[in-house]
């Protein structure tokens, strides 16, 4: 068996004792499949994995992302974003989101590995939309159950906006608005695999609250946001070179902390886009 020590009551978990200079059996994904969706986002402290190694674990659990359009990967290997930060590339997270849910298929999970780290700061956040629900009065959990919300690119209008002048902004935009598009999901929704509910809202990406005029779902969006941002539901993680962090993107939101700058970070980043074992259910 995994040892699993648990980080805190809402999510959270580190796992101890996994060698990932070699192979991983079956039995033990399935035992680090199972801690991850009981604690929604887990952890291994002070790996050696190599990009190979870090690319064959998260092929075990579905299927893996596309490289991506815009940050560049690790060479040798397309599917691994390198995502380095520095003051000259300052990073575009540090806003709470849960990742593509604009897109019709949101992806499943990340696993993130650190690669360098800064000596101070640098953290990130995660959050448990499961635990926000549960921590929702009553008559708002039967209030929500009834709405539906917009997701689109939210935070990321920025990369097609800034520094560029009104006309060209505008048509970027525009092209960018017809590629990524929208996505309309509950605000209250069941995870497809263990059928916990949770809050399905996310600062960065929900745009607007079906039905609702502007003024009224500014001000639902608001409540939503100040209800989710509470420590009872978060945990931070500091960073050492080698950690691993692996997280169900479909239960949980994240802040990349951006207080280290001018200092240099780097991470390796898969996305796995389907969850093999959701697949396989609905088959069955």
């Amino acid at each position: 068996m995994l040892n699993v020590k648990k980080i805190t009551p809402a999510l959270g978990a580190i796992i101890d004792g996994i060698d990932f200079s070699r192979p991983i059996d079956g039995q033990t994904h399935h035992q680090i499949y199972d801690a991850l969706l009981e604690h929604q986002v887990i952890f291994f402290r002070g790996t050696e994995i190599s990009p190979a190694a870090h690319l064959d674990f998260a092929r075990q659990f579905g299927q893996i992302d596309e490289p991506h359009p815009i940050y560049p990967h690790v060479d040798g290997f397309e599917n691994i974003v390198k995502l380095e930060n520095n003051a000259d590339t300052p990073p575009d997270t540090n806003s709470w989101h849960t990742d593509l849910t604009f897109k019709r298929e949101q992806p499943f999970a990340s696993v993130l590995v650190a690669r360098v780290v800064p000596e101070v700061g640098g953290d990130t956040l995660w959050a448990s939309t499961s635990a926000a629900y549960e921590r929702l009065p009553e008559n708002m959990k039967a209030y929500l159950s009834d709405l539906d919300a917009i997701h689109d690119m939210g935070d990321f209008r920025n990369n097609f906006s800034v520094d560029c002048d009104g006309d060209t902004g505008a048509r970027k935009l525009n092209d960018a608005v017809g590629r990524f598009g929208h996505n309309i999901r509950p605000l209250i929704d069941q995870h497809p695999v263990n059928g916990k509910t949770f809050l399905n809202f996310n600062e960065a990406f929900v745009n607007h609250i079906v039905g609702l005029t502007t003024n009224e779902s500014n001000a639902l969006k608001t409540w939503l946001a100040n209800h989710m941002n509470r420590p009872e539901i978060q945990m931070r993680w500091k960073w050492q070179a080698g950690d691993i962090a692996m997280w169900d993107n479909r239960i949980t939101m994240h802040y990349a902390v951006a207080d280290y700058l001018p200092a240099y970070r780097c991470m390796n980043r898969i996305t796995v886009i389907s969850d093999q074992r959701a697949t396989s259910s609905k088959v069955a």
